[in-house]
């Protein structure tokens, strides 16, 4: 008996619940595929969470399937009646309704290898409360999810530097974050309709360290309706990004000192690279006058060329 509580104690600490989060909207085509992947775990300790933000097509019926196909896992299915809006808010969501003391997201049309919750839970636990977020790096996939290329995006933030101020590595997926740190946070926006993981790794990196792995762990889908690669959607891309920069520029600046912030220059350095990209952007869609309007705005920054 005695032997049985040790065993049992052991597995709890050793072994903390992970919340494996999957915000949903109009992916029925792979989130079978995707979750399949999240119950193939080897991390044995894990709760899935699926909220589906409205979906109009085949997405629910797929979900609820699966579920009936896998009943002893630990899976909370939500659907909302109204679409959020963006993944700000239905990631937000997907927070608030987990239970782990970790928690990682995995995209509906992506997938992660078996053991890539445990890959980087195994540093969390070597580490105990040192780390806010573990990660990884990720292939770049076609929509059959055949890898072709590693991202160069993903990797180790140089020493010194942090997700805001580095200009080589940086925290992508996949990513384990540790809910303690999360919950010092204001928490992911959800005003953001998207780069909403830039604004929670800015906050998250604001709290504590955080730690890279140099593991392929992660498989990201591109494809035509992808929400970070459709080309009609890189304008709010580049906007919310900016917007998540600027934030993190102005709170550390007045609140978390002790992070590693932008300096003036740089900071000049990154509005003329915003407005310069917007211009390009607006171009490209012929609307001439919306560029005009953002290489003037690009103007007071252009010193910034020579230093």
């Amino acid at each position: 008996m005695q032997f049985f509580i040790l065993i049992l104690y052991n597995t709890t600490m050793i072994q903390p619940l992970v919340s494996l989060l999957v915000a949903n909207f109009n992916n029925g085509k792979y989130v079978n595929q995707t979750l399949q992947s999240a119950v193939n775990q080897t991390y044995n300790n894990i709760e899935i969470i699926i909220i589906d933000d409205a979906s109009t097509d085949n997405s629910v019926e797929i979900i609820n399937d699966f579920i009936l196909k896998n009943k002893n896992f630990n899976i909370k299915f939500i659907q909302n009646k109204n679409n959020s809006g963006g993944c700000g808010s239905i990631k937000r969501q997907c927070i608030e309704k987990s239970n782990g003391q970790y928690f990682a997201f995995l995209d509906p049309e992506d997938t992660i290898t078996p053991d890539a919750v445990e890959q980087l839970m195994d540093i969390h636990l070597q580490n105990i409360d040192t780390y806010s977020i573990v990660y990884c790096t990720h292939y770049l996939c076609d929509e059959n999810l055949e890898p072709h290329e590693i991202t160069d995006w993903a990797g180790k933030i140089p020493d010194g530097e942090s997700h805001l101020t580095s200009t080589g590595g940086h925290i992508s997926a996949f990513a384990v974050n540790r809910r303690a740190d999360y919950d010092k946070t204001t928490g992911i926006n959800p005003a953001y309709i998207v780069a909403e993981d830039m604004d929670l790794y800015l906050k998250m990196e604001e709290i504590a360290p955080v730690l890279f792995v140099d593991k392929l762990l992660y498989f990201y889908r591109k494809h035509d309706h992808n929400a970070s690669w459709d080309y009609q959607k890189r304008y709010r891309n580049l906007f919310w990004r900016h917007t998540a920069e600027k934030a993190a520029y102005i709170r550390r600046k007045n609140h978390n000192t002790a992070a590693k912030n932008l300096t003036i220059s740089q900071l000049h350095k990154l509005n003329f690279a915003y407005f310069m990209q917007m211009a390009k952007f607006e171009r490209s869609q012929k609307h001439f006058l919306k560029s005009v309007i953002y290489n003037i705005k690009a103007i007071p920054y252009c010193y910034t060329m020579f230093f």
